[in-house]
């Protein structure tokens, strides 16, 4: 049985490029939520004049070779409340923003944290 070399390299490459579909070779831009446990308006003061707060917390990694930052839960929230560091962060929303380019040679990797700030 003679096969043809150049029908099995064109469905070779159509067959990778099937199998990278959305894999982001070049970009990537991704958001997801996360999972978390925190306070309810039960657990502090609230109020209906109480602010809502962001915090970002980041890492960035460069060639696959070194990563720097602190993308944690904790330094998200910290980051909220750094004008306010007495007071507790309720109702939080925590997500997720990754953004790679070209095959992730560059990445860049943000926990958000957004929530109200209230008083114990």
């Amino acid at each position: 049985m003679k096969i043809n070399f150049r029908l099995a390299v064109l469905s070779g490459a159509l067959m990778s490029l099937l199998m990278l579909n959305g894999c982001g070779l070049l970009y990537t831009n991704v958001r997801v939520p996360y999972s978390y446990r925190s306070a309810t308006p039960m657990d502090v003061h609230a109020t209906k004049d109480d602010v809502t707060l962001t915090g970002h917390a980041c890492t960035t990694s460069l060639l696959y070779l070194v990563e720097w930052g602190d993308s944690g839960y904790a330094a998200a929230v910290s980051d909220a409340l750094k004008k306010d560091p007495q007071a507790i962060l309720y109702d939080v929303k925590m997500d997720v923003k990754l953004q790679s380019y070209v095959l992730g040679l560059y990445t860049h990797l943000c926990t958000i944290a957004t929530g109200k700030s209230g008083h114990p």
